[in-house]
């Protein structure tokens, strides 16, 4: 996974992503651990999603360094976000849909998961949500001494 996320995040092009997506059903079994891990809970759950945050920071530097992927104010804060915002979502879809299913069924239900979001993850990461900038310019002036946005000092988490 740490590979492909990588690679998605280096590369920046659209043959990648669709590359990736035709032989999404490979990744099945991985995503029902994982799923399974964090709906059980405890420190296995907490251990993974912790592993999966620090593998997650290194492959969106990457991506910084590729210039793929913008640069945060605080990459390791951006980073946790975004795991927290992957899994919970994955949680909630898959306990809304089934799962439960069965290993030979789970591979077309994480397919159906992937086309249902894909879209929207896109949109909202390559075009935003919001039409200008005047609540972060805001809440910047709101928290003490905010960090520039990429400051190498304060990305390194």
């Amino acid at each position: 996974m740490r590979e492909e996320k990588t690679k998605a995040l280096t590369d920046g092009t659209a043959a990648m992503l669709l590359a990736q997506m035709a032989e999404v059903e490979q990744y099945a079994p991985m995503v029902q651990y994982l799923l399974r891990s964090m709906q059980a809970g405890g420190a296995l759950a907490l251990k993974l999603v912790e592993h999966m945050i620090t593998d997650a920071e290194a492959y969106l530097s990457a991506g910084e360094a590729a210039g793929v992927v913008r640069p945060s104010r605080d990459r390791a804060a951006r980073t946790r976000y975004l795991a927290y915002q992957a899994t919970g979502s994955m949680l909630l879809w898959f306990t809304l849909h089934g799962a439960d299913a069965p290993a030979e069924e789970f591979a077309a239900l994480f397919r159906r998961y992937i086309e249902e979001l894909a879209l929207p993850a896109l949109e909202l990461f390559t075009e935003g949500l919001l039409v200008d900038r005047s609540m972060l310019d805001e809440y910047l002036m709101y928290v003490p001494d905010p960090p520039p946005a990429g400051d190498p000092d304060r990305t390194a988490g």
